[in-house]
């Protein structure tokens, strides 16, 4: 579909799905919109929502494909392809990788699991080398904030590098409980808690506020949707890193965020993803 519509079209699939990924078509002013979900959509209903929407759009209504995804277990699939990964001054690795790390490095025990966050995706990994970036310029303080902690890799990298307070959260209790894991197993248990939120809603997050640092890679729509609480509960000034979107959803983000009072100064690209470092 035409980049310009695909705002409103992952709006219209939103109701359908769980989640929703954007992949830009190459050599094309077309971009790709993937929708996952545990249970079949109602077609005709989704029809109805991406003709409704093309009407409104003024353009021609996309092809939509249905399919059904086999039962693999791609954790194990994908666990032995996971190689250490260098990000700034952060050495990633697995279980299946405990070699020394390189010298000077910072070692980080990930292993790939129900939650998101090893360092091999751009945006994880990104945002490793915009928060080496902070520390190496002086940038940032306690308390750390981690929205959307995944396997707490960030919260993991932030207590390690700079020896803080780091409140991590992220609205899956499952992702909650391996964030828990991770911290012990990585030695920083000491300073770093892990909470269940929805965004910065439970009371436990906010009390620790106002945040020196915050840290939120999730997805474009989420930052846009939370960008006032973000501005609300950070240290006028602190650094902000947000990912999780791709150089296509950069504006609206960016956008969204200068509503906010907060203005991105750096940006850091792998691939179609973007991570943003605003102040």
């Amino acid at each position: 579909m035409p980049n310009t519509a695909h705002n409103d079209f992952a709006n219209a699939l939103d109701p359908f799905t769980g989640a929703i990924s954007l992949f830009p078509i190459k050599n094309t002013a077309k971009t790709r919109i993937t929708g996952y979900g545990a249970g079949a959509p109602d077609e005709a209903a989704l029809a109805l929502a991406l003709t409704e929407t093309a009407d409104r759009a003024g353009v021609s209504t996309p092809p939509v494909h249905v399919v059904w995804l086999p039962d693999v277990d791609w954790v194990a699939e994908n666990q032995a392809r996971f190689a250490p990964v260098r990000a700034g001054r952060f050495h990633v690795h697995d279980s299946d990788h405990l070699d020394p790390p390189p010298a000077g490095a910072l070692p980080i025990r990930v292993d790939a699991a129900t939650a998101f966050g090893t360092g091999h995706h751009g945006t994880t990994r990104g945002c490793l080398e915009a928060l080496d970036r902070m520390i190496c310029a002086g940038s940032g303080g306690a308390p750390v904030l981690d929205l959307g902690c995944g396997t707490g890799i960030l919260a993991i990298a932030a207590a390690k590098a700079m020896r803080v307070r780091v409140i991590a959260s992220d609205i899956d209790p499952i992702a909650v409980a391996r964030a828990h894991a991770n911290v012990r197993l990585n030695g920083v248990g000491t300073f770093v808690r892990v909470y269940t939120s929805r965004g910065l809603e439970a009371a436990a997050v906010r009390r620790h506020g106002q945040f020196g640092l915050v840290l939120a890679n999730i997805l474009a729509r989420p930052l846009e949707r939370l960008a006032p609480s973000i501005a609300a509960q950070r240290r006028p000034g602190a650094p902000v890193i947000l990912s999780g979107l791709m150089r296509v959803q950069e504006p609206q983000v960016i956008s969204a965020y200068r509503r906010a009072g907060i203005f991105v100064r750096t940006r850091i690209h792998h691939d179609e993803w973007s991570t943003l470092i605003c102040r």
